[in-house]
């Protein structure tokens, strides 16, 4: 007695992940903000959307998170506009993130003042208060590794 193959067809295109959740919310954002040339890319599980080559947005679950300085963050924690970005819950935390509480995705001045502060400050334009751009951040722990080393080998 033969016994029967199976016999699987396996398409050759994959079925396409449905967006992000807030995904319209910021290319939205984006658009009002005028602001062109975003390149995306999935990461993390989840969609990142890049300035300078590097993330300033993520898109995770039900998470919007923006990376912000850490003044900006603490203020959106303290004023209820989201909170540390937490991505699978856990320990860990993404602490220059901030997660947008469901109140700010729901009104576009909010959405629009965060995704600029936060593409400003990874493109290296510093906040419209006149704060530090990321890089100047990164320069300043650079200088502050330097000198701690040059400290402990005296």
């Amino acid at each position: 007695m033969k016994k029967a193959h199976k016999t699987h067809s396996r398409s050759t295109t994959s079925p396409r992940r449905p967006p992000p959740l807030h995904q319209g919310t910021l290319d939205e954002a984006l658009a009002r903000l005028g602001l062109r040339d975003v390149p995306t890319k999935r990461m993390f599980g989840g969609l990142c959307y890049y300035v300078a080559n590097r993330p300033f947005a993520i898109l995770l679950g039900e998470d919007l998170a923006l990376k912000l300085p850490a003044e900006q963050l603490r203020a959106g924690c303290a004023g209820g506009d989201g909170r540390v970005f937490n991505p699978g819950g856990g320990d860990f935390l993404m602490r220059e993130y901030l997660a947008l509480s469901d109140q700010a995705l729901m009104d576009e001045a909010r959405v629009d003042a965060y995704v600029l502060a936060s593409h400003r400050f990874i493109g290296g334009q510093g906040t419209e208060e006149g704060g530090l751009a990321y890089d100047d951040l990164l320069k300043g722990r650079d200088r502050l590794y330097r000198r701690k080393k040059v400290e402990s080998e005296e």
